[in-house]
This record gives C-alpha cells, sequence and structure tokens, in this order.
C-alpha cells in the first residue's frame, strides 16, 4: 500500500507535465489561422505571448488576425469604469459575434487549448470570412454608446479597401445616442481652454461634468468654415452657400437645415432661437430619404473611403456616430453613398455628413472609442467640438 502510494505521488508531476504539454503555443498555432484566413499575419497586430495558450488566448489570437484588436481594446476601455470593472473582453465577444464562437471553446476559456480544438477554431474563421459582425452597447448618464464591427482585414490590401469587392471588408463604428431634451450638448471650442485647436480628448477633459464628445464641421487652419454658433454666440456668421447645417435650442429642440433650401443661415431669423449650431455637408438623409444633393463638395470626398463623422435623429434621439476609416486591418472607411448606406442601417431617418478623415473622433467616459487615421497615429488636433454633458454641468467659461 505503502509502495503505491509512492508511486503515485512519484508519477503525478509527469501527468500534469504530460497535460501541459498538449497545449499549443502561438507560434504553433499561428500558420493555421493564416491558412484559414488568406494571408500572413504581420507581428504588430499581435499580442506578444510565448507560453502556452488557453482557449482565451488563442480566440485572441485569431480576432487580431482578422484585424479586431481594437474590439478587444474597446472592452479593456469599458473595463476601467466600475460598472463594468469585472467584464472579461473575450468572454463578452463570444457573447456577441456571429458566427458565434464554438461552445467547446467559450464554455472552458481558462482551459488550455489543444491540437485537437484546431480544426474547430479554423472552422470557425473561414466562416468569418464570409460573414462576420459584432455590436455593443453601454448605458451611462443619459447617454448609450453603441460600437459596431464587422468584416475581417486584409493586410496586403489598400488602406481603404477594395471599392470593386466590397464584401466583408472590415468597418468599425462607434456612436452615442442622446435625448438632447433630457442631456445637454454643447459646442466646445480649443480657445475656452487656451488653444487654437487641442484633440477632442483634450476639450473633453478640460470642461467639467462631460460624459461624452465628437468632432464637429469643417475647418481651415483654426478656423471654422461655415456657420458657427454657440451658447448663443455667433463665433462665425459667414455663411458657407449650399452647405446644410444642425443646430439645437436651449431644450434640446433640434433642426437639420437643408443648404439647398437656405439663402443664408445667418440672416434668417428663423433660426435665430438655435443657441447652437454647425454648418457642414452634405446632407446624407431626410426624414427617411435618401439626400442625393452633392452640396458641391470634392469628388474625392465624396467618392473615396474615408472616416467619417455624423450627426443623426431618428426622430426622437439624435445619433453622434464615427465611421473608422483608412485601416485595411481595422476599417477601411466609407464614400458617401456607404455612409448613407450605414445611416439608415444605424436608424437615422435624417442625418448629416460632418468633417471626417483625420479629425473624425468620438470619447466617452474619459477614453476615445475611435481609431486616428493619420500616418502617426496621433489624434488631429481641432478648433471645436460637440461635447454631452451630465445633469447641471456645462462648457467652460
Amino acid at each position: 500500500m505503502q509502495f503505491c502510494i509512492l508511486m503515485l505521488l512519484f508519477l503525478a508531476p509527469l501527468f500534469i507535465f504530460s497535460g501541459a504539454a498538449f497545449a499549443l503555443t502561438k507560434d504553433e498555432l499561428l500558420p493555421h489561422i493564416s491558412k484559414s484566413l488568406g494571408y500572413s499575419v504581420p507581428k504588430k497586430y499581435l499580442t506578444d505571448n510565448d507560453g502556452d495558450l488557453t482557449n482565451s488566448l488563442a480566440v485572441r489570437l485569431a480576432l487580431e488576425s482578422m484585424g479586431w484588436g481594437f474590439v478587444i481594446t474597446v472592452y479593456d476601455q469599458i473595463a476601467i469604469l466600475p460598472e463594468w470593472c469585472e467584464i472579461d473582453p473575450i468572454t463578452e465577444i463570444s457573447k456577441k459575434i456571429s458566427p458565434p464562437l464554438p461552445a467547446s471553446i467559450t464554455n472552458c476559456l481558462d482551459q488550455p487549448f489543444a491540437k485537437e480544438d484546431i480544426k474547430t477554431l479554423t472552422d470557425w474563421l473561414v466562416l468569418c470570412k464570409k460573414k462576420v459582425s459584432w455590436k455593443a452597447s453601454f448605458v451611462s448618464e443619459g447617454s448609450v454608446l453603441t460600437v459596431f464591427k464587422h468584416g475581417i482585414g486584409d493586410p496586403s490590401g489598400p488602406a481603404n479597401g477594395d471599392l470593386a469587392k466590397g464584401v466583408n471588408e472590415p468597418l468599425f463604428a462607434a456612436m452615442i445616442t442622446v435625448d438632447m431634451k433630457k442631456t445637454s450638448c454643447q459646442i466646445a471650442t480649443a480657445v475656452m481652454i487656451g488653444a487654437q485647436k487641442a484633440p477632442l480628448a483634450t476639450i473633453a477633459v478640460e470642461n467639467y461634468g462631460v460624459i461624452g464628445g465628437i468632432n464637429g464641421g469643417y475647418f481651415a487652419g483654426a478656423k471654422p468654415i461655415g456657420v458657427l454658433r454657440r451658447q448663443g454666440h455667433t463665433d462665425n456668421a459667414k455663411f458657407w452657400p449650399q452647405r446644410s447645417a444642425f443646430g439645437w435650442d436651449s431644450e434640446g429642440n433640434t433642426i437639420f437645415i437643408d443648404g439647398k433650401e437656405i439663402a443664408n443661415i445667418s440672416s434668417d431669423k428663423r433660426f435665430d432661437k438655435y443657441t447652437e449650431m454647425l454648418q457642414a455637408g452634405p446632407l446624407l438623409m431626410k426624414n427617411g430619404e435618401v439626400s442625393d444633393n452633392t452640396e458641391k463638395i470634392q469628388d474625392n470626398v465624396l467618392n473615396m473611403r474615408h472616416p467619417r463623422t455624423i450627426v443623426g435623429t431618428d426622430g426622437k434621439q439624435v445619433m453622434w456616430a464615427v465611421i473608422d476609416g483608412r485601416d485595411n486591418m481595422h476599417s477601411v472607411g466609407t464614400t458617401i453613398e456607404e455612409t448613407k448606406k450605414v445611416c439608415k442601417w444605424l436608424g437615422m431617418s435624417t442625418a448629416l455628413n460632418l468633417d471626417g478623415g483625420g479629425s473624425s473622433s468620438l470619447w466617452w467616459r474619459g477614453n476615445t472609442f475611435s481609431l486616428p487615421s493619420n500616418s502617426n497615429d496621433v489624434e488631429r488636433p481641432i478648433p471645436y467640438g460637440v461635447l454631452i454633458f451630465q445633469e447641471g454641468s456645462g462648457v467652460r467659461q
């Protein structure tokens, strides 16, 4: 009896070691992932990990290989907030991604990822190559942050994707939805914080009680292009002919102004009650119908894919949205026509295109939920943004 016990004690570490040896490493799994996706994954998209893989780490590797690293970052940023401090990114993505991850993997994310699991994971990746999507929402202080992602990346493709292909290409969007009659929104300038221009995140944190923020209309240098009105004060009265605008009053009543129907916003007394107003364009949708007026905007802005910033409404709430772009793994962006389709998909009945490209940025609860498209990966300084405030708060005076 004593001999048997001694033998078991001696052999137990060997059994444990033998079990651990079946767990794959990143270098062993990555070739299988690359074969399923049809491309070699650049190392810059992947988390460093030299040890054995758990199911969770294997799923992370698969997501990063598809260009979904920023979706993981979204949850990492959300997990900083006290309401969601216990969430696990891989667990949450597994709950909401379509097609769903195999239950044999997600039901035991902390277990070793073994050789026999390879086919299960790679079969799922093959399905994702055809179509994959994810959506999540977070509610806080009178606002709803909704984030969307679909498609997989192509590290060898152009930064703005392939318009001729147009199938399952990567696209990421983030949106803040508010009832402006209950939640205050105000335009805030960089000048208010002692600068000509500043990143949106800086403008947001330099004001008290800010829930969220987004970039606004076009500008040249540090000057806004078109009408800009904030807290009843007109910063720029120069009307941009044929360009549309969005405005709201102190009670949260909103208006979308069709540029082709108005001679001059600044001199039209009907709009004097709107204490906040910005001009941009083109108008994307109006009362549920797609708008065909290009508002004389340059062809390359209309017909090439870029990051986009949008303000829209479903008739009850206002949606502030950003579509990321110029990134062949994360999000290729949209043309204006594609942007209209996104607006309809988001539930907007009326929508206005704001300044996009490198200016596009969306900030919520202390973090930026969009990726800069500039070559230096740094958020572009802007002269003003639209901020969303907690009850009783407002812009820095």
